[in-house]
């Protein structure tokens, strides 16, 4: 399976993000503060495209510890980018591919 850095795929969320009809697709873990639990079982998301912080959007810890994006359905979401595991952009039919954190040469 092909891997990518994770600036790098943050960075290309953006790029796709401003062309017509550009989205991208990605599967996560969700986390559940209220809980403090992740959920052990991937969510896939397909269609999605990167947003920018909203002025409702209130943090208790950095932005930057977290991926902001839009649903297919325009819905923002926001997720822990750490537990980002997975992405896939159109150039190569959004076959998903493994976000490597560690190296991001």
């Amino acid at each position: 399976m092909k891997s990518i850095a994770g600036l790098d795929a943050l960075y290309l969320t953006k790029a796709v993000s401003k062309l017509k009809d550009g989205c991208f697709n990605i599967a996560f873990f969700q986390y559940n503060r209220t809980k403090n639990e992740v959920d052990p079982h991937l969510r896939i998301m397909e269609g999605c495209t990167f947003r920018s912080q909203l002025p409702q959007d209130a943090f208790s810890i950095d932005g930057d510890n977290f991926f902001l994006f839009n649903d297919k359905d325009g819905n923002p979401k926001t997720c822990y980018r750490i537990l980002l595991r997975f992405i896939g952009f159109p150039n190569d039919n959004f076959n998903l591919r493994k976000i490597n954190w560690l190296h991001n040469e």
